[in-house]
């Protein structure tokens, strides 16, 4: 099944309400990898975003099930970008 790199871009004014929704995201994101459907995943260090690797049939399965993050259902990812990924080597070729 295909690899998507999804990634999330935050509005550095949604910083606290994104910290208070920050558990039931973290949930949500716990279950998604436990299940195999998110890879991998984890903020961009500079708090502009976060980037997930996503494994779905396509990249409307990929944005569909993004859009049940907590985060999402709650406005606090403005922009979603969805691309599919191509891993050659390492751990998730």
């Amino acid at each position: 099944m295909p690899l998507f790199a999804v990634t999330y871009r935050y509005e550095a004014a949604q910083t606290e309400e994104r910290e208070a929704n920050k558990p039931s995201h973290r949930e949500w994101l716990s279950e998604q990898v436990r299940a195999g459907t998110i890879r991998s995943v984890g903020p961009f260090v500079d708090g502009s975003g976060a980037l997930l690797l996503v494994q779905a049939a396509d990249s409307r399965a990929a944005r569909e099930l993004v859009a049940d993050d907590p985060h999402c259902l709650r406005g606090l990812v403005p922009e979603i970008t969805v691309r599919e990924w191509l891993p050659i080597f390492g751990a998730l070729a």
